[in-house]
């Protein structure tokens, strides 16, 4: 699930950005009508941000007894063993 959501974040935003890009140069040629760029970097974030969510607090577990860890640190609060 790591890789999925690692893959899928790194998809989304690097389409997130192509697409600013292309959104800028229609703006800079005159041409006003974003709304299919402004629709999918709208797609590009909400996938991005529970993927990065995801990552960020749910995928930290301890090696040792798969509990979730809460907080930064060398050692595991719940079973005590070194991270």
């Amino acid at each position: 699930m790591k890789k999925v959501t690692t893959w899928l974040a790194v998809i989304s935003i690097t389409v997130f950005f192509i697409d600013w890009i292309y959104i800028g140069l229609k703006l800079l040629d005159g041409d006003y009508d974003i709304t299919f760029g402004a629709y999918l970097a709208a797609v590009c974030l909400i996938i991005f941000f529970p993927c990065a969510l995801y990552k960020k607090f749910l995928s930290a577990r301890c090696p040792h007894c798969k509990k979730l860890l809460l907080q930064n640190g060398k050692y595991c609060p719940h079973c005590g063993k070194e991270i």
